[in-house]
Order: structure tokens, then sequence, then C-alpha cells
């Protein structure tokens, strides 16, 4: 929520405090009627699952934190952004639902996964393309907890409202959005959303050639959309069609699996980035002296490895980009991290000393 009031565009209001802009006051309206709405209707059940999206989010906060390079508050944008999307979903399903009322009907069952899962994704993407430096800057793990972020926040209310209803289901030890009904799985909202941004992730950062990096892109968010379609198919449903979603999906544990092999593979593929891609210049260790000088001082260690990470993709990306991308795109992003990592570094604004443009990011690529 910090960087959505900061970088909001539009004036700003200030009563000697710190100066919030309007749309970021919009902002955190928008999210006190969400979540305080939710919470009025469920009463505990929302509180319940509101914790355990939270715990899910922070569990794959901690996990990613040897690789991120996206900050907490970031994440926490995310989270309201898939609460935004949410609303526009419940949109959507109302037209939908006047143009086809019974709630029952085939077209219903794969209309609404398609929408829900293109939209849980559609804010990562949306910054993806938005803010070009973005995808170089950032690791497949960066995009994984984005989207599943996104995801926890989109699921968030519909949760709240099945537990409140129908009471809490039994879930998966460290997977708390999960729900367990028999033979069946249901990972939730935010692992589909999850792995569809784990896919993403690997294709931006492996970027394979083409067709086969449209295909890894696409594959999580593609089969987010068949289980989520086999769950909502299969109810009240019997019969060869039903039989075959759950051959298919594995009765939804094979989505459990997925997960966690993307997981694993994008956490291997983004610590083989930022730890061995850059040379050990002095300029690039960790100053490890301000740790415990004050809390500003941790907090200024977090930022400049974080940097340091950004500063590894990039340069990862950079030896495979052809000389025009590297031109246009990349020397100013590589030149505006470097220019930042010194400036964490030193605790001022310049980019004097051992570090310059040309040398630093010749040696950065070698």
């Amino acid at each position: 929520m910090a960087e959505a009031i900061q970088f909001a565009p539009m004036s700003r209001m200030s009563t000697g405090g710190p100066r919030i802009s309007v749309s970021g006051l919009i902002f955190l309206a928008g999210v006190t009627f969400w979540l305080g709405n939710m919470i009025l209707q469920t009463g505990s059940s929302g509180i319940a699952e509101l914790k355990a999206s939270l715990s899910f989010i922070i569990e794959l906060a901690i996990i990613t934190s040897a690789t991120r390079t996206v900050t907490l508050d970031r994440v926490a944008v995310f989270y309201c952004w898939g609460g935004t999307v949410m609303g526009l979903m419940w949109l959507i399903s109302a037209v939908f639902t006047s143009f086809i009322p019974e709630p029952d009907a085939v077209s219903r069952q794969f209309f609404v996964p398609f929408m829900e899962e293109s939209l849980k994704i559609a804010p990562v993407v949306f910054i993806l393309l938005r803010r070009n430096s973005r995808q170089w800057t950032m690791g497949a793990s960066d995009i994984l907890l984005l989207a599943a972020a996104s995801g926890g926040g989109f699921g968030l209310v519909e949760e709240a409202f099945f537990h409140h209803h129908l009471g809490p289901t039994r879930a998966l030890e460290w997977f708390p959005l999960t729900r367990i009904n028999g033979a069946t799985l249901t990972v939730g909202h935010a692992s589909f959303t999850g792995l569809a941004g784990a896919t993403l992730g690997l294709a931006m950062l492996w970027r394979p050639r083409k067709p086969l990096g449209y295909l890894l892109a696409g594959s999580g968010l593609l089969w987010s959309m068949i289980d989520h379609s086999h769950h909502n198919y299969g109810v009240d449903r019997t019969g060869v069609s039903v039989d075959l979603f759950n051959l298919v999906t594995g009765h939804g544990w094979l989505s459990q699996y997925f997960l966690v092999i993307a997981l694993i593979l994008v956490l291997a593929s983004d610590l083989n980035v930022v730890y061995r891609v850059l040379p050990n210049h002095p300029e690039l260790k960790i100053p490890f002296a301000s740790l415990l000088t004050s809390f500003k001082g941790t907090v200024s260690i977090w930022k400049f490895i974080l940097t340091k990470r950004a500063v590894a993709f990039v340069s990862f990306h950079y030896k495979n980009e052809p000389p025009s991308v590297r031109s246009d795109q990349l020397d100013p992003i590589l030149y505006s991290l470097l220019q930042k990592l010194s400036e964490l570094r030193n605790n001022k604004p310049s980019v004097q000393g051992p570090i310059t443009r040309g040398e630093t990011e010749t040696s950065l690529v070698q």
C-alpha cells in the first residue's frame, strides 16, 4: 500500500504530517471497505480466512527471501489488487448471469475459471508491460510471489463466505488455503495464480526460443484454468466427463505437486543468477559493518541486497540479449542500479569512487 500511495500521480493533500495523494486515499478507502465489509458479513470466519491467506503469502515471502527483489509493501499492494480485480470479476459475472441465468450451465463452469484466472494474473502482467525495466530486474521468484499475492487477495472473500456457510475444511500442513474434500484437493486461488506466475517467471528468466517460450509462460495459467474448471464442473455432476476431469487433474492433487516443483525450479534458477552471475567486485560486497549500527543501517543493507540482486538479473540478461537491447534498455537500467548501489553503500548521492559506468558494466557482463 505504501508504494501505491507513493507513486500515485494525482494531487496531494497534507495536514502537516506525511503527504497522501487523493488516489492514495481512495485506495485506502477501497481496501477498508473490502476487508471491513467482508468481516461484517462473515465475522470470525472472515478473520480466520484472512489469517490463513496472509500466512500463506508470508510463507512464500520467507521462502523467496533469498532471491526476491521486491519489497513486502509491493507484495501488499498486489494482494490488494487481487481484491480489486475480484470486484471486477463480480461485475463480469453479473453481466454473464443476465444472459445465462442458469447457475448450473456448462458454459458458466468454463467461462468463470477462464476469467478469474486471467484477471488474477493481470496485475502482474500489467506491471511487467507498463514498466519495462521490471522484466529485466525481477527474478522468477518475484513474479511467483506477486502472482500468489494477487490470487490470495482475489480469493479472500470467496473463502471467507465458504467458511462462514459450510464451516472450516481440512487443509494440508503449510498450505492453509487448501481444502481436502474426500479424494479431492482444492489448492485455492493463491496457489493457482502462484503456479501461473512461476511458469511466467521462468519463461522470462530462461527466455527459451519461440514457441517454447510462449508455451512455458502460459502453461501454469492454462493448467490453473483446467483444474479450476474441474472443480466447478464436478459440483453436483457425475458421469464419464467428471471421471475424465478427475483422471486428468489427479483429483486436484497434481496442482499441488506442480506448485511445489515450480517453486523448487524458481528458487534454483534465481539462486544460480543471484550468487553466480556477478563478479567478486569490492563495490558489490555487502557492507555488513552497518548491520548492527542502527535500524536505519539494517534497512539500508537490505535495500542494498535487493538492488544487488536486481543488478545480477540485469547482468544475466545482458549476456544473452542482442546489442540493440543492451544499448536501448539494459545500459540505462544497469547504470541506474549501480548508482543506487553506490548511494546505499556510501550514503551519499553520487557514483564517485571505484565504480564508474564503463568499467563496472564491462566487469559485470564478462
